[in-house]
């Protein structure tokens, strides 16, 4: 990987571990509060989405005047959380997300002259997740894992694989039944090296802002 892309792959990493520390702490100092299971609740939620990979030779036209970068994009998601057990919280999310494909055109002395927009890659996810949740009420922490199916398209091109989710988040309660949640999601995808991915796994990582309804 390019030290560009491992930076933001370590950002979305400390974002991921500070909160999962903040709920493990508050669990242990609060365990009456957050602790207890929560109602189910079904809500959408907006955002940001980076993924981290490079397009396969047969789904690009060959170009030696430039490079191809994959930029971030929306993020949209559903999702349906279900208490389990005390602090045990799962989750099952159907999300989308566009990623726009870049070239870059260099000129003679190796500047950029120019950028050309190649489309965009779709890609769509149902996970399903389960976790803790801790905090000190009203404010309550969650970390989620578990993984799901994954669909990856570009142009003609499309793939269908496995892979591993990862959330962290934080939920605020809005009126009787609402809920603002704000989550930082990383997925691992195993793309197999085939069309339209020229690696044997995607990183894909998003932070999202959503509206949960507790019933």
């Amino acid at each position: 990987m390019q030290p560009k892309v491992l930076l933001h792959v370590w950002r979305f990493l400390v974002a991921l571990v500070a909160l999962a520390a903040t709920a493990g702490e508050a669990d242990a100092q609060f365990r009456t509060d957050c602790s207890t299971a929560s109602a189910a609740a079904a809500g959408v939620s907006v955002g940001r989405s980076s993924s981290y990979f490079d397009l396969s030779q047969g789904v690009v036209e060959p170009d030696e005047r430039g490079s191809i970068l994959i930029r971030d994009g929306m993020y949209l998601g559903g999702r349906v959380d279900l208490p389990v057990a005390g602090p045990w919280r799962a989750r099952v999310e159907g999300s989308m997300a566009n990623w726009r494909a870049e070239r870059q055109i260099y000129g003679a002395d190796f500047q950029l002259v120019g950028t050309d927009t190649l489309g965009d890659v779709k890609a769509r996810q149902i996970v399903g997740m389960i976790g803790l949740q801790g905090g000190r009420s009203p404010v309550c922490a969650y970390v989620l894992g578990g993984g799901g199916i994954y669909s990856i398209s570009y142009r003609a091109a499309s793939l269908r694989r496995p892979g591993v989710a990862l959330t962290a988040g934080i939920e605020v309660p809005t009126g009787d039944h609402g809920a603002v949640q704000v989550d930082v999601n990383l997925h691992i995808i195993n793309t197999g090296v085939r069309d339209p991915v020229a690696s044997s796994a995607v990183l894909a990582a998003s932070l999202a802002v959503g509206w949960a309804y507790k019933f």
